[in-house]
């Protein structure tokens, strides 16, 4: 039989093929050897044309042969990157350096192995993946100081929450401070320790207001509370006093409350609301002193009239129960002094009006004396007096009865008419000056002989 060209349909089983093998005949091996040939030298060539184009692929990677464009661009990224960051170390800085080395990176990741610059390239990758560690180890610090910057944000804040972001800026510090001085950004950490040190004390001066002014509002509260309860026992003005020092010790509480704290606020509606409170106490203060003062002034000045009084200096005590009674009067009503006022005002008026009338007998027995010393004057004296608030005692003196009795036994002896009556309008006249002077001082008068005996009395009214 005669043999046909081996095709890939001689590796595919025939029917014949299934069934259990026979011990083949010289024919048959010699009609085999050329499929196989052929079959071999076919998946030969498959494998050269694989292999060739491997070759292609791998020459035309980047930096398999000559120069490398990437290797150095990546240099020169990381070398631009880390230097700005030496130089500058600020954020900026370090942002651009961040992304300086993952650009080069980039430029490193296409360069296969086989490349002649494989060395070069891991060198180089190692050494920028030991740079981005280092940056990356602030990524911490980094991270919790911008959520402190965050929370900051829209003051007031909370006593919890000023707490919190210092904790976060002493972490951040803690963690910064911990790079160690090999560290590219060591520089640009210890910039950052400076910043958040100055971050970290305004923090903390904020939790120091924050806490400053809950402590001021607690007091203030407290103390409102003592003052409410002590004005509803105030009776007197001590107690008014300390009514009103305690709402004034609330209020100076609220307003040592800090500005820009989440208490300022609640102080300034606890100001609009104590505020009455205190100038009510300060009020009822003002009127329990006022009267205070009225109530002591009159009772100084009653004593004082009293004194007057004992020594009759009568106008000066007339003076003194006017004034007493005038202070005393004026003491506010519904205070602690307002319930003495009406015993003060009887006493002080029956006093003021016997004051009056001693007053004004004393004037009416000083006129009556003036008036006797003019009716007693003369040459020889008429008379001498006493007056007192009852009586007017008038006393022929012995020359003055001598003097008149010679004149009239003269005039009698002369047959001297006219004498004679000029004596009697004389004496009548002195009479009814003596009357006149008891009608208008309204007091009895005696008129005694120089032997002290009774010669005439007069009642006025009678």
């Amino acid at each position: 039989m005669h043999s046909s060209p081996a095709t890939p349909e001689a590796f595919r089983p025939s029917a014949a093929s299934a069934a259990p093998s026979q011990k083949p005949q010289g024919g048959d091996r010699t009609r085999t050897e050329p499929r196989l040939t052929v079959a071999l030298v076919s998946g030969g060539a498959t494998l050269g044309v694989l292999a060739l184009l491997a070759g292609i692929y791998a020459l035309t990677r980047p930096c398999v042969v000559g120069s490398c464009d990437r290797l150095e661009r990546a240099e020169t990224l990381s070398r631009n990157a880390l230097s700005t960051l030496e130089a500058e170390p600020t954020t900026e800085s370090f942002v651009q350096a961040r992304q300086g080395i993952d650009a080069a990176l980039a430029e490193l990741e296409p360069i296969p192995p086989w490349s002649l610059q494989n060395k070069k390239t891991q060198q180089l990758e190692e050494r920028l993946q030991g740079r981005e560690q280092e940056l990356i180890a602030l990524n911490p610090p980094l991270t919790g100081a911008m959520k402190a910057a965050e929370m900051s944000q829209n003051p007031p804040h909370s006593l919890r929450e000023w707490r919190q972001m210092e904790r976060l800026w002493e972490q951040s510090i803690a963690q910064l401070e911990a790079i160690p001085p090999d560290n590219i950004a060591h520089s640009f950490a210890q910039a950052k320790v400076e910043e958040y040190q100055n971050n970290l004390d305004a923090v903390r001066r904020r939790a120091i207001l924050e806490r400053r002014g809950e402590e001021q509002l607690e007091a203030a509260r407290s103390a409102a509370e003592v003052a409410r309860t002590r004005q509803s026992n105030a009776r007197d003005l001590a107690g008014w006093q300390q009514v009103y020092a305690t709402w004034r010790t609330a209020v100076r509480a609220l307003m040592r409350v800090p500005n820009g704290t989440t208490s300022a606020d609640t102080a300034q509606d606890l100001v609009r609301n104590y505020g009455p409170q205190l100038n009510a106490a300060q009020q009822r203060q003002t009127q329990e002193q006022i009267a205070k003062n009225l109530y002591d002034r009159a009772l100084t000045l009653a004593d004082e009239a009293k004194t007057a009084q004992e020594r009759q200096d009568w106008d000066r005590a007339v003076v003194k129960w006017q004034q007493a009674l005038g202070y005393s009067q004026q003491i506010p009503s519904q205070t602690a002094y307002s319930d003495r006022v009406p015993a003060l005002v009887r006493g002080y008026t029956n006093a003021l009006v016997q004051a009056i009338a001693a007053q004004q007998l004393n004037e009416t027995i000083d006129r009556a004396k003036r008036d006797l010393a003019r009716v007693c004057g003369g040459t020889p004296k008429m008379c001498q007096y006493q007056v007192s608030g009852d009586r007017i005692v008038v006393k022929l003196l012995p020359d003055y009865v001598e003097r008149v009795r010679q004149l009239d036994i003269e005039a009698v002896r002369q047959n001297n008419t006219q004498a004679q009556a000029q004596l009697n309008e004389h004496i009548q006249r002195s009479i009814d000056s003596l009357e006149l002077i008891s009608l208008n001082a309204g007091i009895p008068l005696k008129v005694l002989n120089p032997d002290g005996e009774e010669i005439g009395a007069f009642v006025p009214g009678s």
